[in-house]
């Protein structure tokens, strides 16, 4: 601290002491009698007002957020219990889950006959619904355009268009938050392989939607290997994919026309301090069957073997972290650091910052021998379809999974225990075949609250409060 020196004045901002010099003698000067008293002067009003701010916001008496859903927070605001974040947050799941109600979104026209939608996503940009379906060994990628003319996106069969319709089997589809949609299709006439990446379109001022003229065909990458899964990464100015193969993982990028796909290799994975030099490449070791993006540069992968390896973009560096019990037919986020991985008859959720175990050389499940790594939850009362489908909403803390008794079985991501809701009571005439989750972040069409997307045969199911 500055102490005053009689005769001297201490400048603040140039940290040095001047000469108090006579207002009647000085030359006009920031450094006068006069002038170092007004300074003075000012200083103290500054700091007197600075000084009644910060006591007008100490005292003044707020309302907490918490009185906003007295449901949720009033007894954590009268001190009756302290609530941890986790807890507050199921709390809010629970009580979104009991006041869910169905809403028949739309039924895409059956092409060809028996027509069964795999997956259905929706742009939350300009509320395309994209449906992808096949019967046989024939598969298609249809879309819905929305009525924007209503204070909600409605759907009717005039509104729908046909991407693609081809002999191959459709693997998967991903939509980027870019706008670009990707299809993967494998098992053609000949044994061929492609992907399809296009741009979607947006609509402009007057609600009508307009394609490029330079999408008037699909865009075709020819590929040898069959084609499993694929995800779009979630941030980025350019659209960025995973995609797993036969031969394993890919990433593909580019815009327009201009894509390059490029191989991801296995690196040496270290096992019990000893490194593994070869990986084995057949049906299973290398089978990439399920894609995730824990961030923008680590994907986490999982084979058929049952393995889950984790590769980082920018050292393109790739290391086996965890064992399933089952071959992975899913993999979804809940945060960069826990996944939630479906199997055949298996659901769980591991922490990657726990120490790997369970690892084996080369792993089999369909062996009595075979080892898992330990989860850090398990969802027991698990029963799924054949070809198992889930999603989970880290919003509300909820999973969804389709059961065998064509039900939806919601369950908290916090404890792993059923949850009871409207939505898990009601029983699909057929199958279900696709569950997603949309946030509802408040777009102006669109679902203003959480929503679940149920698909079951051909048609659309919206879940929402």
């Amino acid at each position: 601290m500055n102490r005053d020196i009689p005769g001297f004045y201490y400048d603040p901002e140039k940290k040095k002491y001047f000469k108090i010099e006579a207002s009647h003698k000085a030359a006009p000067t920031q450094y006068s009698k006069d002038a170092v008293k007004r300074r003075r002067l000012d200083n103290e009003k500054r700091q007197k007002k600075a000084h009644r701010t910060q006591r007008v916001a100490k005292e003044k008496i707020k309302k907490s957020p918490f009185l906003t859903n007295p449901l949720i927070g009033v007894t954590n605001e009268v001190g009756a219990f302290h609530i941890s974040k986790d807890v507050r947050q199921e709390q809010r799941g629970l009580l979104y889950a009991s006041q869910l109600h169905r809403n028949q979104l739309h039924q895409f026209e059956p092409w060809p006959n028996d027509y069964t939608i795999k997956q259905v996503l929706r742009n939350k940009r300009s509320g395309i619904l994209i449906a992808s379906g096949h019967r046989g060994g024939d598969s298609s990628v249809s879309i819905c355009f929305p009525d924007c003319d209503q204070d909600k996106w409605t759907y009717n069969r005039t509104m729908e268009r046909v991407l693609f319709k081809e002999p191959y089997r459709i693997s998967s589809v991903s939509l980027s938050h870019t706008g670009y949609l990707l299809a993967t299709m494998d098992s053609g006439p000949d044994g061929g392989s492609f992907l399809a990446p296009r741009m979607l379109p947006d609509p402009d001022e007057g609600g009508d939607y307009r394609w490029p003229p330079s999408f008037s065909h699909p865009i075709r990458l020819r590929t040898t290997s069959s084609l499993w899964c694929s995800a779009a990464c979630p941030e980025g100015n350019m659209p960025l994919f995973a995609v797993g193969t036969s031969d394993g993982l890919y990433t593909l990028e580019g815009f327009g026309s201009y894509w390059a796909l490029s191989k991801k290799q296995f690196a040496n994975d270290v096992l019990s301090g000893k490194p593994v030099l070869h990986r084995r490449v057949d049906s299973s070791h290398a089978l990439v069957t399920s894609v995730e993006w824990l961030s923008a540069d680590v994907i986490a992968a999982g084979l058929k073997d049952s393995a889950i390896f984790l590769h980082d973009l920018r050292s393109g560096g790739t290391a086996t972290r965890l064992q399933h019990p089952h071959a992975v037919s899913k993999i979804r986020k809940v945060d960069p650091y826990r996944i939630v991985v479906a199997g055949i008859n298996s659901l769980k959720m591991y922490d990657i910052r726990y120490p790997a175990n369970g690892l084996q050389r080369n792993p089999n499940p369909n062996t009595k021998h075979h080892t898992a790594t330990r989860p850090y939850l398990d969802f027991l009362d698990y029963t799924p379809e054949i070809i198992p489908d889930f999603d989970i909403s880290p919003e509300l803390g909820l999973l969804a999974s389709a059961s065998d008794e064509r039900k939806i079985q919601l369950f908290s991501l916090r404890t792993g225990e059923q949850v009871s809701s409207p939505l898990s009571k009601y029983q699909y005439g057929d199958a279900i075949s696709s569950i997603h989750f949309e946030p509802g972040d408040g777009s102006s069409h669109g679902p203003q609250t959480p929503s679940i997307l149920v698909c079951a045969k051909a048609t659309v199911d919206e879940w929402i409060w």
